[in-house]
């Protein structure tokens, strides 16, 4: 499969993902105002369509994601997205999303501890210079994470798709792209390799399509698209969507009040464990204090793997796609 499906692909589950509502125009309003430039029409055929895409991305708008989803599939997730927001704990989950922004502001300030911490032996020079490198792009995608939408069971319960994905996931693919290119390997694949997309036609119906896609670097791939509503999508995804959809919601529909009541206790411990160990590392004045610190979170880390889903349910909306493949 291709490299610009699994990035798709990747924005529909996370995301995630990692929502507040746009709102509606008001009926009778024009769809532009004269101070607004004209958006270009999305194209109609399906290389065009697949070279729009990628050219996008690449150009880190997350948006061009949910602008390829036909209209019934961003309606299935925002409806899916929504519906998650009431089946979780919202007290726990806005706890959560607390810690990670915490935890991004000690991976900011304590930058001098982390790097010359020895609980996990020594560092080489190399990788302690890598990591120094890359400390300012990871502080901005979990602030990212942490400041957006999603981060508040109010803002999941009236999640819009289309500002998650103009804003947070563009914010995203900003964040990923920084940190992917300070790893310095040759031929790494980037965002920026999909402005040279090259998209091949093979064979097409009405509905239906073969395209062959490369990009620099690597073999090229062909995939067959369907022709849902207005939009080309890949023929795998629109034949699983509507089952995914459906055990989704059906997942989440399941959910009681009392399962969420039963785990609560649990979490609230294991929260609270953590929240003090990050107090102690907020407040480390030598890296004698801070490495102490960091060894105790350990124990309510762990307690939090152990527990996944511990929050007295899903913490972001499961959507309908498979895992993606991990990028090259």
């Amino acid at each position: 499969m291709s490299d610009l499906k699994y990035i798709s692909l990747a924005g529909l589950s996370a995301a995630a993902l990692f929502l507040t509502g746009c709102g509606e125009k008001p009926e009778g309003a024009a769809v532009t105002q004269a101070s607004e430039p004209v958006k270009a029409s999305y194209p109609d055929t399906p290389d065009a369509a697949m070279k729009y895409i990628a050219g996008e991305l690449a150009a880190g708008n997350g948006g061009a994601i949910w602008e390829a989803m036909p209209a019934s599939y961003q309606a299935d997730v925002n409806k899916l997205a929504q519906l998650a927001g009431t089946k979780i704990d919202g007290e726990l989950y806005d706890q959560v999303f607390g810690i990670v922004g915490r935890l991004g502001g000690i991976i900011d300030s304590k930058q001098e501890f982390i790097l010359n911490t020895e609980l996990g032996g020594e560092q080489p020079a190399e990788q302690k210079a890598q990591m120094e490198a890359a400390i300012p792009a990871i502080v901005s995608l979990i602030d990212t994470v942490a400041n957006s939408s999603v981060a508040s069971s109010a803002g999941l319960q009236s999640f819009d798709g289309q500002q998650f994905f103009d804003s947070t996931v563009s914010k995203l693919l900003k964040d990923i792209e920084a940190v992917s290119a300070l790893q310095g390997e040759e031929g790494a694949f980037s965002l920026a390799d999909l402005g040279k997309m090259d998209v091949s036609l093979l064979e097409s119906t009405d509905t239906s399509a073969t395209l062959t896609t490369s990009v620099p670097g690597q073999e090229p791939v062909e995939e067959v698209f369907t022709k849902i509503e207005d939009r080309w999508v890949p023929a795998d995804m629109a034949a699983q969507w509507a089952e995914q959809i459906g055990n989704a919601t059906a997942q989440l529909e399941a959910i009681t009040p009392e399962q969420l009541e039963s785990s609560k206790m649990q979490t609230q411990m294991v929260m609270g464990m953590l929240d003090g160990v990050l107090t102690q590392i907020e407040g480390a004045e030598d890296q004698a204090q801070f490495d102490q610190a960091l060894q105790g979170a350990m124990m309510p880390l762990m307690g939090l793997m152990m527990m996944g889903g511990g929050m007295g349910g899903p913490a972001a909306p499961p959507m309908p796609a498979p895992t993606p493949a991990p990028v090259q």
